[in-house]
Formats: structure tokens, sequence, C-alpha cells
């Protein structure tokens, strides 16, 4: 008999990862569903949907006199779906902008210009919020185009605090859901000094030139408390294979791997670029290490591509080597004592000219404290100075572990309980500046076993190593089941599984919940979802569970139970399952559970229900049983309860 773990102890296993405190939404009316307020919105906008000195007879606001709107939200029926109502907001072109007339800026020509926040986008809370509080958002939004906007902390609508509050969040043509990150209310976005508080988030949406038409639906903007720093449980280690990681993380400015290097000679457009970093075989003891090279005063640089002849076979010169076009070629030259230029002196040589990165998907909070063990060397003896990034190149702080002093030997380099501060917070990359020497020339080499943190402070969103998404059928009744045939494949080799049946009967599967992720259940006991796609305790509702008799090789059998949760037609529920092996390491499903006489079984697999009529037992989980003991139990369809 496999080992279950009770809801209860579930539940126990999931609250360490959240605080105490309850997230508050502070947004009426967010789905833009039913009646509006006349005297109170959470929706305004300043945009340009008619012309100049119109006068809107609805809300009683007039335009102003450059033809800009500013006051409540246009809620309109969703061109898309005529049951949905979202807010519409419309974009000028900076033509239109010209045309009109409408100074927003001016350049040195003294001209009219467009700027990034000609266009906004409002979500006004219905309470101020003070320094100190948590507060995230969410959203759903898509454009006529593909589109980025910038978001801000205001006072109220259009009184400006902050500016991005939240980054820049890029959107699409298809409706997508946003969610941010939790961030802490800092002084300067309350601005309490000046009499101001924050009570709104503004878009700024004119950051396309040509004009646009942006939909918001679903939002939320979310208060609580922060949470209490957690206790010490071991330290988890993100590099899974020490420097031989290559996992990808995606940052904001891209997409990098836990290891990154910026060799200090530019690439063919004269620019240095973060790339994954070299590993070689180090030239002092044979073993892999990862490695960058400095650049320094009257060194020759040059991008130098290989002639070929119209055949495509090498151009040789006399001696038969081969020969090549230089496409750039530049030399730093020492001037004024320690000035480096290039020869048309526009560019010196900066400590960070040559870096080296580690970065894991982690974004540190305040007080929260990491490890790092590292050993380095350097072909000639210098120091390296460290700093604290966002992501690879997107600059946070200075001086994190301070400086390195490397020798031609390797060294080993123990940071333990280093605690993150205020200026620090945001940040997952640490950088060495590896171009403090300029006079020669230099290679650095790096061996990193491990970057870890409290376990406590690792969400299952920083340990998913790939994900995927699926679509389930759900039965109209809850004497039905329905299975399908899911391919499992990316999750085996994501997780580095062997036996996936050996898998789902070893390890666990975690559910959205409300906060985070229920705690870990096996596969094979499944989980119950609501129709808000959030983990229940309640026996009424949809359990997902996977078939291991069923289940071939990679090919996983998901079964879906109604116990009483109807999907009404055609509405779908989005949730995500979570799949963890041993070592934390996770593989995430975007799951969206459908009525099953709406279900699209093309490319999926086999798909069946079966009616429970054929005097078989089952228990609430869907599992068939042969002798119950007491509790419920359902047969042909129908719950009894065995006493």
């Amino acid at each position: 008999m496999k080992k279950f773990l009770t809801l209860f102890a579930a539940v126990l296993m999931a609250s360490s990862a959240f605080g105490q405190s309850k997230w508050t939404d502070l947004v009426v009316n967010g789905d833009m569903e039913g009646e509006q307020d006349p005297k109170w919105s959470s929706f305004w906008c300043h945009d340009w949907r008619v012309g100049l000195g119109d006068f809107d007879p609805d809300s009683g606001q007039a335009y102003d006199d450059r033809g800009q709107f500013q006051g409540f939200a246009e809620i309109i029926e969703d061109p898309l779906d005529s049951n949905n109502h979202c807010a519409r907001v419309i974009i000028r072109s900076k033509a239109e902008a010209d045309e009109a007339g409408n100074p927003t800026t001016d350049d040195a020509n003294n001209k009219p210009d467009w700027t990034e926040w000609d266009s906004q986008f409002f979500i006004y809370g219905n309470q101020t919020i003070p320094e100190g509080k948590e507060i995230r958002m969410s959203f759903r939004v898509r454009g006529e185009k593909a589109g980025t906007m910038q978001t801000q902390a205001h006072y109220n609508p259009g009184n400006y605090n902050f500016y991005q509050l939240f980054g820049d969040i890029s959107y699409t043509t298809e409706w997508t859901k946003y969610e941010s990150d939790p961030v802490t209310v800092s002084s300067n976005m309350t601005q309490e000094s000046a009499g101001k508080f924050f009570q709104s988030v503004a878009f700024n949406l004119s950051t396309m030139r040509d004009g646009n038409t942006v939909y918001f639906d679903d939002v939320k903007l979310e208060i609580r408390d922060p949470k209490a720093p957690e206790e010490f449980s071991g330290w988890f280690n993100f590099l899974r294979k020490g420097t031989l990681s290559d996992d990808q993380i995606t940052f904001s400015n891209g997409t990098f791997y836990n290891f990154t290097g910026r060799d200090g000679k530019p690439g063919e457009d004269g620019n240095t670029h973060d790339v994954k970093a070299r590993i070689v075989d180090d030239p002092k003891d044979g073993k892999p290490a990862l490695t960058v090279t400095s650049i320094a005063y009257n060194a020759k640089i040059e991008n130098k591509t290989e002639k070929l002849d119209e055949d495509g076979n090498p151009v040789l010169d006399e001696q038969g080597n081969p020969t090549y076009d230089i496409s750039y070629t530049d030399f730093y030259i020492k001037e004024n004592g320690d000035s480096l230029k290039k020869q048309d002196g526009n560019l010196g040589i900066d400590d960070w000219q040559t870096q080296f990165f580690v970065s894991i998907p982690h974004k540190f909070a305040q007080g929260e404290k990491f490890k790092i063990v590292i050993s380095a060397r350097a072909d000639i003896p210098t120091n390296i100075q460290t700093q604290i990034h966002r992501g690879p190149g997107d600059y946070l702080y200075y001086q994190l572990l301070g400086d390195l002093n490397l020798t031609e030997d390797w060294q080993d380099f123990v940071f333990e309980d280093v605690e993150i501060d205020s200026n620090q917070k945001g940040g997952s990359t640490i950088a060495f500046n590896c171009n403090v020497l300029k006079t020669e020339v230099n290679n650095y080499y790096f061996r990193i076993e491990e970057f870890c943190i409290n376990k406590a402070d690792v969400a299952i969103t920083d340990q998913t190593l790939a994900s995927g998404s699926a679509q389930l059928p759900v039965p109209e009744s809850a004497d039905k089941d329905a299975t399908v045939m899911i391919d499992m494949s990316a999750a085996v080799e994501a997780l580095g599984i062997t036996d996936f049946i050996d898998f789902i009967n070893a390890n666990s599967m975690c559910v959205k919940m409300e906060e985070g992720f229920s705690g870990a259940l096996q596969p094979t006991t499944g989980v119950f979802v609501d129709l808000n796609g959030y983990y229940v305790e309640s026996e009424e509702a949809i359990c997902i569970a996977i078939d291991e008799d069923q289940t071939e090789g990679n090919n996983a059998c998901f079964v879906i139970y109604n116990f009483g949760e109807q999907i009404p037609a055609g509405n779908t529920v989005s949730t995500k399952l979570c799949f963890v092996n041993e070592d934390g390491w996770n593989y995430m499903m975007d799951v969206t559970l459908v009525n099953e006489s709406a279900f699209d079984p093309s490319g999926i697999a086999t798909v069946k229900t079966k009616t429970k009529t054929d005097g078989v037992i089952y228990d609430l989980m869907g599992r068939r049983v042969a002798k119950p003991v007491k509790g419920i139990y359902i047969m042909n369809g129908k719950k009894y309860i065995q006493r």
C-alpha cells in the first residue's frame, strides 16, 4: 500500500513558505462586470478616444484643451468575447501628437514631442498604501499591437510619486495574465515628507510611437503586512552540477545561464556582450574551469573573418596559411597616468569591461542570507571586485563580497551567512569585475560549487527547471471519470528521471493555492481544486491524479474526477501542477480544465470516460478499494458511508 499524506499534513507543509498575513485586494470591481459605482472607480485613464474640445456627457468630465480625456477609464464589451467586459485605453501616435500641437515636452529645438506618459491607465486602490507594506499586482492584458508599458507609483491618478514600480511589462495581441512579484513599499513610493501617500499604479502606455489600443481585465492590487523572516531550515544549492551547471534563467533583460561571461574583447559591433561562460580545462591542473579574458592598453583588438573564394574554399597566403578580412581593429592607449582610451579618445577601459557572472532564479529580499563557495585563480596575480546585479549586466549595488585577491594558484573563498540589505534586494546575480588590471591581458579561472539560500526562502517557482501545458477534460458528474494520456518526456528530461512510474510513486505533485502551492502529495494520490483552480480540502471538488497502472513509459495517464464542481458551459479553469523530485527541483505544468463536452483531444492521445456503475468501490481520491474501512466511498456513482 502506498504511503498517503493527509490533507492536514499537506497544509502544514505548505504553511512554512508563506507569511501569516493575508493579501487584501484594494481594487473595486476588478473583473469590470456589473454596475459601475458612479462615485468611485478603480480604473482611470489619460487617453485619446475623441477629438479636440469634446465633452463627456456620461461622466460629466471635460476633455482638456489638448483633446486628451482624463477621468474614468472606458469599460467596454470585450471585442473578442461578447460575454466579457474590459477597460480600453486608446494610445495616440507620435504623428497624431505632432498634428494636435500637443507639447508634452520640449526638445532642444523647442518642438512638440511625445512621451511615454502621453497615454496612461491607472489602477486606483480604495485606500492609501503606507511604507513597509508588501504589494503585488495581477491583471490580464492585450493590445491591438504587441508592445511594452512602464509602471509608476502615484498618489492618485496623474499625481506622480515613483518610477518603475513593477518594471517594464510586455504584452501581445492575445489575452495574457501578468502576475508581479511582491514589492515592499519604500519611502520613495509614498513620499510622506511631501504629504503624499501611494494609492495608484500608473501604466505609461505610449512607449510605441505609432499608436495602439490596449485592453485590461481581471485586475487586482493587493496589500499585506510583510512576511516575518523565515527560520533557517538548511541550505538549498541552486547549482545542481557546480561549475558544470548550465540551467537557463530568464531575467527581465533576457535569458541567461547560471554562468555568463563578458570577455573584454568587443564583438563586431564594437561592444562587449554577455554570453554563456566558456568552460575550459585549466592549463594548471587540467580540470574543468570557467574562464574570461581581460584586455589591456596597447593591446590590439581585432575581429577577423576568414577569406573564402567563390567556391567557398579558404584563400591561402604564400605560406599556405588562411587569410582574413579585418572587420574591427583598435588599440587602447595610456594617457595622463591611468586614463585608458581608444585611439579615437571615446572609450576607456573600465573595471567592468571584463566580467564573470553567477546567477540564480531567486530574487533576494531584504534580510535574506546566502552562501557561496568559490575557487579562483588568475594567470597574473591581481584583485577583482564583486557586485550584485538584478541579472547579468543589470547593475544593482557595488562591492557585495569585497575584493578577491587572486594568485596563480587556486584559492578557496567561502562566504556564508551574507545578509542582503535594502540596497541589494532584488538582486539575483553576483558579478566579478575582472578588468582591474589594465597593463596586461589576463586570464581568470573560476570554479563555483555552491550558491545557496535558506530553504525556507525558496519558492517553488525558483526551483522550476522547465514547464509545459496540458488541457484536461472534467466529467459532467460524479458518476464518471475521464482519462487522458499526456507525454511527460520534457519533465523526465528536466528532472533527470530514469523511470517515470518509479518517480510518481516516490515523489510529489503540488497544486496551486491562493498563495503559492499545496504541500507534497503523490501524483497517484491526486489533488483537489475548485473552480478558481486553487487547492482545496473539500471533497466537493475536481480531483486530478495519475493512474500508474495505465501509465506507459513517459506517457502519463491523468485521471480527472468530478465530485461536485461543474464547469459552466464556455468557461475554463486554470491551475498549475508542479512535479517535485527528491532533490527539490520542479517541473511546472500549466493546466486548463474544460467541460468534457468542449474538450479537444487532438494531438494529445487517448481520451476516455467511464461510468462507475460496475459495483466497484472507490475512495474519494478515485482509487479502487478492495476492503473499505470506516469512511466515505463511492459505488455505482453514489456516495455511501462505511460505518
